[in-house]
């Protein structure tokens, strides 16, 4: 098993990868959510939000192209990003296939007029061959969070959601690409699951802690298999 952090903006690095070199890209973006201009500018957040579509086209295109035909795409979003996954899905010919709701098991702040958020969500592009194995997972999956996050990373999700992804898109041993790896949780799966890794992140300092996180959690998988 094998894993890097790479430094640098997710485009130029994806472009260096060859067609079909992963099995699957697990990933956490962000989500745009603050696109749309207040005071005395624009009201409506529409041309926003399309335009945040040709960004997200691009770097999912170039998944797509690296992905193995029996590879797939997954992406966190929540309900005010779906609309500009959606656009970009559809700008690109590519649909989206299934959407995972993750029940948090926890509920967020909400503002003082609506409902309390206690979900996100994750979609899945699948390549041609690919299929999910077991067919009698439902599309709503409970992974316990909180609004205390480890890293302090502000977008940071638990291993298990990204280990349980992980583990139903792939064998072991397989590839897996990250290109907003933040603070490396995909990599802490990747780790914890047997299947090898590739992180990108613009940000040298979440780089760092990435790459500490993954190498702590490859020590304690190395002392695991030790012991037994």
């Amino acid at each position: 098993m094998t894993w890097r952090i790479e430094c640098g903006d997710c485009l130029e690095l994806l472009k260096a990868l060859p067609d079909g070199s992963v099995d699957a890209v697990v990933t956490d973006p962000p989500y745009g959510i603050n696109t749309k201009s207040d005071g005395s500018g624009k009201l409506n957040p529409w041309a926003d939000l399309c335009n945040s579509a040709f960004w997200y086209k691009e770097w999912l295109s170039e998944c797509r192209r690296i992905i193995k035909p029996n590879g797939c795409v997954w992406s966190c979003l929540n309900w005010r990003s779906l609309v500009t996954f959606q656009k970009a899905s559809c700008d690109m010919g590519w649909p989206i296939e299934s959407l995972m709701v993750w029940d948090k098991q926890w509920i967020g702040p909400g503002g003082q007029r609506g409902l309390r958020p206690s979900y996100e969500l994750a979609a899945l592009w699948c390549g041609p061959q690919f299929a999910i194995g077991n067919r009698g997972l439902p599309d709503i999956q409970r992974f316990k969070w909180c609004g205390h996050k480890p890293t302090g990373h502000p977008a940071e999700k638990p291993a298990a959601l990204m280990s349980w992804i992980i583990s139903e898109s792939c064998e072991q041993e397989a590839s897996i690409l990250d290109p907003f790896a933040g603070s490396g949780t995909t990599g802490v799966a990747c780790v914890q699951t047997g299947r090898n890794f590739i992180g990108f992140e613009i940000d040298p300092h979440y780089c760092e802690i990435a790459r500490k996180r993954i190498g702590e959690a490859e020590s304690k998988s190395r002392e695991i298999i030790y012991a037994q």
